[in-house]
């Protein structure tokens, strides 16, 4: 993975971030993840490995002393510029091989789906325009960051010719992604 541009990083460290505040929001008890990276390093420039459900053996009210024949994990990943879908599933599933007690057997099934990551080329005349634009409406100087996802339509706009600016202004209340998700 390629280091995010010094710009960027700086960038990110001028927003008016605090993570204390940020993670008693969430409800967790503290920071966890690659050191070396802040908490918004983390969440915006740097790739993901998500466990998104875990399941296996009885599942039923009560308990069992059964150990169970099979377990299963979701997992996904949020990419950044570089990484190629391919490789990181041949990766995850080479690391959970290596790493496979004897007896027991893994079987990766890949989704159906993956995406490069998307990035607007820096000096694309759009993304000039559009801190321009939000200069003058919010009258202070617009931030440019890399903010982590994996949005497929924006290679998809790049094979027509086009290229796409993303805009976030989502609070972190409005629990995008999740089943309550709302925008104001």
């Amino acid at each position: 993975v390629g280091e995010p541009p010094l710009e960027i990083r700086k960038t990110v460290h001028a927003m008016p971030f605090d993570s204390a505040r940020y993670l008693q929001s969430i409800g967790a008890p503290g920071e966890a993840g690659e050191t070396g990276w802040t908490l918004l390093e983390r969440m915006w420039l740097r790739p993901t490995l998500e466990i998104n459900g875990l399941w296996g053996g009885y599942q039923g009210p009560g308990t069992k002393t059964v150990i169970p024949c099979e377990a299963h994990a979701k997992i996904t990943c949020r990419l950044v510029p570089g990484q190629r879908p391919d490789d990181i599933v041949a990766g995850i599933a080479a690391h959970l091989q290596a790493h496979c007690p004897r007896g027991v057997t893994v079987d990766v099934r890949p989704g159906d789906h993956g995406s490069e990551a998307y990035e607007i080329p820096g000096q694309h005349p759009g993304l000039a325009l559009a801190e321009q634009i939000l200069e003058e409406v919010y009258e202070q100087k617009a931030l440019r960051v890399r903010m982590g996802a994996t949005i497929p339509i924006g290679l998809i706009f790049r094979q027509i010719g086009a290229e796409t600016v993303f805009f976030s202004f989502s609070t972190a209340d409005e629990d995008y992604h999740a089943p309550n998700e709302f925008f104001r």
